[in-house]
């Protein structure tokens, strides 16, 4: 029993490490679309750009994949490492304790 909580945990934490990898990395493409998107026309179909806009999509594909695959063997990474722990999830228990009152009500 104890084992399977381990497994359970580890595949948890393993799950949360991968959103959050995940959504660091997506949330600081789109920054970087929206705060740089015009330069390569973001939201336009290719055949709408003008040559400078293409030259920057180009440019802008070539870096988002490298990011991303950056990101994608960090995220790798660091799975590889969690795997080596033993790992066991502390999750919030809450304990209520009932007072009754002794005075006849």
């Amino acid at each position: 029993m104890k084992e399977q909580y381990e497994d359970f945990s580890k595949k948890r934490l393993m799950n949360n490490i991968e959103k959050k990898f995940n959504t660091t990395i997506i949330g600081s493409l789109a920054a970087f679309e929206d705060a740089f998107g015009f330069l390569w026309g973001h939201g336009l179909p290719y055949s709408e750009l003008n040559d400078e806009q293409k030259e920057y999509r180009k440019l802008w594909k070539k870096t988002r994949i490298s990011l991303l695959d950056a990101g994608h063997s960090n995220l790798r990474a660091c799975q590889s490492e969690a795997s080596q722990y033993s790992v066991r999830w502390n999750r919030y228990v809450t304990k209520f304790s009932i007072n009754q009152d002794n005075q006849g009500e």
